[in-house]
């Protein structure tokens, strides 16, 4: 049996966690990649739609699917945070860097950092999670939700983000790398390397403009918009607390709206948060553990996104 404080080693919260099957805790290498290749076959494949079709609805269509596949390899990013992604820890570094976070220009070696200052208390004042994605104030006016919506989707909201970093409005909550670490400037290189290959890979095929309408597009708006929602569902409104089972959501059912918001079952996230040294495919079985043993708080359980927008409106 695993250590009733698992969750403690990756991040931590003050109550300890019943113990699991070790077998829960197991990493499998082999469903970690193909889920990674199965989404960058996904972005392939509407690449490929796009420019045989060349017709604006598959242009939009590409852009939405492209941008929900975005956000699952921001989750695999998140995976290798947690170091979940793979066994070895050198491999889940480069994995979870070159494939999931250079793509998306982040550096997962930074968010790593941030991270797990967030499972340590989820909501409190120095959550970096909270403040980034501005969940430390629901619930809000509908209107006010619908115009960060709206900021979201037309890539108003990413460059405020991007005036309220360089103005340094976060700098005091975000954990500093340590003196002499050089990952910051590999993850840059690994950023320009990626991105250089997917241009110059259009650019051979000769849709060079299709890396800023099909790729840098959809980042800027719709991933906006889908990590918002995603961000509201697994927090916003509960504030700190020992307990994160009371302070974190879970959206039960598989739908069309966890494909798009909860990609890589991340909608399991008060077992995420109970267990984050989990891999994302056995989230379901810890699900069915908990319920059987009448750990999951039935308030923070929801059938869907849109009924959590419902209930962060003030």
């Amino acid at each position: 049996m695993m250590a009733p404080d698992l969750a403690r080693s990756d991040g931590g919260h003050a109550q300890a966690s019943p113990t699991l099957p070790p077998q829960l805790a197991r990493i499998s290498d082999v469903r970690a990649m193909t889920s990674l290749a199965l989404d960058w076959l996904l972005i392939a494949a509407c690449f490929a739609f796009a420019i045989v079709l060349a017709h604006p609805a598959a242009y939009l269509v590409a852009m939405i699917l492209i941008a929900r596949t975005q956000l699952a390899l921001a989750v695999l990013m998140h995976e290798s945070a947690h170091r979940t992604l793979l066994r070895n820890r050198r491999a889940n570094d480069v994995v979870g860097q070159l494939f999931a976070a250079a793509p998306l220009m982040l550096s997962m070696f930074g968010y790593r950092r941030g991270h797990l200052r967030h499972h340590r208390a989820p909501m409190a004042a120095d959550d970096p999670v909270a403040t980034v994605f501005g969940i430390g104030d629901y619930p809000v006016p509908k209107r006010e939700l619908w115009w960060r919506l709206f900021k979201d989707v037309t890539s108003i909201g990413y460059f405020l983000s991007v005036r309220d970093f360089a103005a340094g409005k976060h700098a005091h909550i975000m954990p500093k790398a340590r003196k002499g670490d050089r990952r910051g400037l590999y993850a840059l290189a690994s950023i320009v390397v990626v991105n250089g290959l997917m241009l110059g890979v259009l650019a051979a095929l000769g849709h060079a403009a299709l890396y800023l309408t099909l790729w840098l597009l959809p980042a800027l708006t719709f991933l906006q918009l889908f990590a918002r929602i995603r961000a509201i569902t697994e927090h916003a409104g509960y504030p700190a607390m020992d307990d994160q089972r009371l302070n974190a959501r879970t959206v039960v059912l598989r739908s069309w709206q966890t494909f798009f918001v909860g990609p890589h079952r991340i909608h399991h996230h008060i077992e995420h948060h109970q267990y984050p040294q989990v891999p994302f495919y056995r989230l379901p079985q810890v699900h069915a553990l908990m319920a059987e043993r009448g750990q999951l708080p039935a308030a923070n359980l929801y059938r869907s996104y849109l009924r959590v927008l419902k209930d962060v409106i003030a």
